[in-house]
């Protein structure tokens, strides 16, 4: 594939930064294609080379079969004629392109059909392997000419050795003097047709990247090679879809929280205003002033439980886990908060009772007494007059649970997941009454999972309502 089937980007404010800085970045396309195209290319120059020179070869070794065939047919031929005539045969009957030479055991040269006798070439390859063996044959490379030569000799019965050489071009000269033409011809053939099949070579392997789906990329099919990183890729963007999940969740519950927030202000924050403002002007009897500025105290007590609990949960949740965690007592935790809702207890005629065993977590005193105090209060205030409030702690060793019950009306189970979320009542006018901020739950979920916990919500054996609480335990 080249680099035409990319789209390119248009220039502009809207481009980010990382598609300006890989403008010049190299094509994987272009590089393919160019790497496919020159190793096909040069595969086919040397591929066509080797098979020249082994072509070569081959005549050359023919050629040499052949002359020493017509070395044996001469020495045949001179065995029948007298050692004083042999030289007058010779330049009679063998003339042509074929040079012979007539060398004596010595290596005296006796006749040569091209050349005046010249040194003795007793020390030649061709001709000592025809005294040892019978024939021999060797071929030499003239760097002047640019020609090879092959000898063939075989010897006479007398000892005398007769030497045919015949002179062909070498394999670079006969390529520059009578292949190059179709060798060139044939090679730009070869290189168009290269040049056709790795363009479509480099669109075929490029086909499965072009097809992935940023959004999908599992869904296309495409190498095996590729999905350990396409995996990973859908791994980081379904991440990020959870986060930007998370981060609108978020969101909207911070926009919900502050909406509710200023409007459970709102409340005491006029009453009080109204009351001042009739107490300012003279206008409440100086026999009703007292309640009016009671009035005042509580909702001013209702607006400071409400920031109380407004911040709190703002560090939970902003807040990260505190790194000098304490063991805690959960029991000695509980029967201490027990103890400081006696008063509201003994004002609303219900009965506290704290049982169980020592059970030792990991974390923050004050916060498991925050946790323990909001479960215990709410179950004082919404339970019937004259109830029960039971608290149970318990260990297994490896696991601290605490179970806060009541004899109150108990929560109905389509509204049990309900009650820890922020603000949530279950009766408005009732939560008004007990004094409640819709807060406290709230903050027992959040508090609980800060420990590493669990909170759960089931009906009582009482027909109440029963929190149960796990946390991870530590040995005493």
């Amino acid at each position: 594939m080249t680099a035409a089937r990319f789209p390119q980007r248009a220039s502009g404010a809207g481009q980010s930064p990382a598609g300006t800085a890989n403008r010049g970045a190299p094509r994987l396309s272009g590089r393919i294609f160019r790497s496919v195209l020159a190793f096909s290319l040069i595969g086919i120059v040397a591929f066509s080379l080797i098979l020249t020179a082994i072509f070569y070869s081959s005549l050359e070794r023919d050629a040499s079969r052949t002359l020493l065939i017509e070395a044996h047919r001469a020495a045949a031929y001179l065995d029948e004629v007298p050692p004083s005539q042999r030289t007058a045969v010779l330049g009679e009957q063998f003339n042509g392109k074929v040079r012979f030479t007539l060398i004596s055991p010595e290596g005296e040269v006796l006749f040569d059909s091209a050349a005046p006798a010249s040194d003795n070439h007793g020390d030649r390859p061709e001709i000592r392997e025809a005294l040892e063996k019978g024939e021999g044959a060797t071929s030499r490379y003239s760097t002047t000419l640019h020609t090879d030569t092959i000898y063939a000799a075989a010897p006479l019965s007398d000892g005398v050795v007769v030497r045919l050489a015949e002179t062909r071009e070498s394999l670079m000269a006969l390529l520059l003097n009578n292949l190059l033409v179709p060798v060139v011809a044939a090679l730009l053939v070869a290189v168009a047709l290269v040049l056709v099949l790795s363009r479509m070579l480099t669109r075929s392997l490029m086909r499965p990247l072009d097809d992935l789906g940023v959004s999908k990329p599992l869904h296309a099919p495409t190498y095996a090679e590729m999905q350990p990183f396409l995996a990973r890729i859908d791994s980081q963007q379904r991440t990020l879809r959870a986060q930007n999940e998370e981060l609108a969740q978020a969101e909207s519950m911070r926009r919900d929280f502050s909406a509710n927030v200023s409007h459970e202000m709102k409340t005491p924050l006029q009453v009080i205003s109204g009351y001042a403002e009739l107490m300012e002007n003279g206008l409440v009897p100086p026999e009703d002033v007292p309640r009016f500025a009671g009035l005042i105290h509580q909702e001013s007590q209702t607006m400071r439980a409400l920031i109380d609990d407004v911040l709190t949960l703002s560090r939970l949740d902003e807040v990260p886990p505190d790194t000098a965690a304490v063991p805690v007592d959960v029991f000695a935790v509980a029967r201490r908060v027990a103890e400081r809702l006696q008063k509201l207890a003994e004002e609303r005629s219900v009965s506290v009772s704290v049982e169980g065993v020592s059970a030792r977590i990991l974390g923050s005193e004050s916060l498991v007494e925050q946790i323990l105090y909001n479960l215990v209060e709410n179950a004082i205030r919404y339970n019937n007059e004259g109830g029960c409030v039971f608290v149970e702690v318990s260990s297994d060793g490896e696991e601290a649970v605490v179970r806060v019950s009541d004899t109150g009306p108990g929560v109905p189970p389509e509204a049990r997941e309900k009650v820890f979320e922020r603000f949530y009542r279950l009766e408005k006018s009732r939560s008004k009454e007990t004094g409640g901020t819709g807060l406290g739950l709230a903050i027992v979920k959040h508090g609980v999972q800060r420990l590493g916990g669990t909170v759960n919500l089931a009906a009582s054996p009482q027909d109440g309502a029963e929190f149960t609480l796990c946390f991870p335990a530590i040995q005493n």
